[in-house]
């Protein structure tokens, strides 16, 4: 049955045998995506209801199969985008094609950025019938039960939507619990429909089938660049150990997985609970990565970690001065930093720096003391972007209220400049504008790419075929000719000292 979008709201109930598309749009991935978790628990909503549904992500079907040829054979009575703040015109772009091919289907979007800011979402992109803000699970559970006729669309906790042309907003959707975190899954039939999602690991120089999951949600920490607060509220909660073994034991046992990214913003604050996941997971002899906290690794945690086959832990180093870190309420100094990093080694396992420029407080000075206490913790891998202040994140609030923001072209809203063709800076801080923060960032990347490169290829890696075939060649197929060479004339020639 065909519903009629200028129709009241609540006409749309009792409609049965629904059909759900699910759509992903494109996030930059650089050919290496990973699965979109979030639509991957929605998909296993749909299946529990029994409604027919598809599912299709631009970055990783798209190898495979068009678009246009998906939605010839299936016509949907529901559209789900989830998309961030960087593929919002991915979305716009979408969102209209959707509605040009199906003008009857109900469009419902959700993910970071209508969630952090739903009211806006429905303003501008007046395709969108519905937005679910939040943790997405439930929400979306309950709105298959009122399109079925069983529930009130008041009913419907977290959802938005337009009343009299003008949005509306239900009672907002509480967290889940720890034990209702166990109660759903991943559809990994669907996830994995047209293949693994390959990922390019420069640690061991493979691309290899990786395999991410989420053990935890929430981080309690409230660092100001953060959006997490929006949506998890820094409140964590934790699925069981059975339940998270028994996930990985399938993936192991149906796909062959051997590699695992824990996508975990807190997954070691707990000892007792690294104990236990490392003792458990031991004999299925995996490898994975995980992400921490400096203040939250010992030896001993890491000890656990290493011997249970953890092959690499990213920290979020972010800063190398004491007073850009108190500002950003990293809740972390440099001393810890040190610490986290020299246990990291001596456990026998990768470390990865995560740092920024263009931070609120800092200055050129403050990005030289970043390099500095680079090259003295050595991590194994380095990487630096562009302070971005997301949408739902304290420091949009910051810049917005100072007028430091810029622009608000999203597709820019990317913290690598490597990721677009074209690229302007979004905002200026109290300490550095446009200029300074394009440098500094130059500055510190042509360091860590020299240092990195270096490591990989040797010294004289500009002379050597694989540095261009594996490095040079995949960036400039990634965003075009002309843009690659303007970022190496800044990284290599115009950028080599911060005055």
């Amino acid at each position: 049955m065909a519903i009629s979008r200028n129709c009241i709201i609540e006409d749309v109930q009792g409609i049965m045998q629904m059909t759900v598309f699910f759509y992903h749009p494109s996030s930059c991935s650089d050919g290496y995506p990973e699965p979109p978790l979030g639509l991957g628990y929605l998909m296993q909503v749909a299946k529990k209801k029994g409604w027919r549904y598809e599912f299709f992500d631009e970055d990783h079907h798209s190898k495979f199969i068009q678009l246009d040829e998906v939605l010839t054979r299936f016509r949907p009575g529901l559209i789900a985008v989830s998309f961030m703040t960087p593929q919002y015109y991915e979305a716009l772009r979408a969102i209209r094609k959707f509605k040009r091919h199906f003008p009857n289907s109900l469009i419902i979007v959700g993910g970071p950025h209508p969630s952090s800011l739903p009211e806006e979402t429905l303003q501008q992109i007046q395709e969108i019938d519905f937005l679910c803000k939040g943790e997405g699970e439930k929400t979306f559970e309950q709105f298959l039960r009122y399109l079925d006729g069983n529930a009130g669309l008041e009913s419907v906790d977290g959802l938005f939507y337009r009343k009299n042309a003008r949005p509306c907003a239900n009672t907002p959707r509480e967290l889940m619990t720890n034990e209702q975190m166990d109660d759903y899954c991943l559809d990994w039939h669907k996830l994995m429909e047209r293949g693994p999602y390959m990922q390019k690991l420069s640690y061991q120089g493979t691309i290899t089938p990786v395999f991410p999951i989420i053990t935890a949600r929430g981080c309690p920490n409230h660092c100001t660049f953060c959006d997490e607060g929006n949506i998890w509220k820094n409140k964590v909660r934790m699925r069981s150990i059975d339940n998270v073994i028994d996930e990985i034991t399938f993936l192991v046992e149906r796909y062959n997985a051997k590699c695992f990214n824990i996508l975990d913003d807190t997954f070691t604050l707990k000892k007792s609970r690294v104990r236990e996941f490392c003792e458990r997971i031991k004999p299925l002899n995996i490898h994975f990565r995980i992400t921490a906290t400096v203040k939250s690794v010992d030896e001993e945690k890491l000890s656990y970690l290493s011997r249970a086959g953890c092959d690499l832990i990213a920290y979020g180093v972010e800063s190398g001065d004491e007073g850009v870190l108190k500002i950003m309420k990293k809740n972390q100094t440099i001393d810890e930093i040190k610490r986290a990093f020299e246990l990291t080694r001596k456990a026998d396992i990768l470390s990865y720096a995560l740092c920024m420029v263009g931070n609120i407080g800092e200055d050129l000075k403050a990005v030289r003391r970043t390099a500095m206490l680079l090259g003295r913790i050595k991590p194994d891998l380095a990487a630096c972007s562009i302070m971005m202040p997301y949408p739902g994140s304290e420091n949009y609030r910051i810049c917005k209220d100072n007028g430091w923001i810029m622009h608000h072209n999203w597709q820019d809203w990317v913290p690598s400049i490597l990721k677009t063709r074209k690229f302007r800076v979004v905002t200026v801080t109290d300490k550095m504008n446009e200029s300074q923060i394009l440098k500094a960032y130059y500055y510190m990347n042509r360091s860590i790419l020299i240092n990195r490169f270096k490591h990989k290829y040797g010294r004289f890696f500009l002379i050597g075929g694989d540095f261009y075939t594996k490095e040079v060649l995949p960036r400039v197929k990634s965003i075009g000719l002309p843009a690659f060479i303007r970022h190496i004339a800044k990284l290599f020639k115009g950028s080599r000292h911060l005055q």
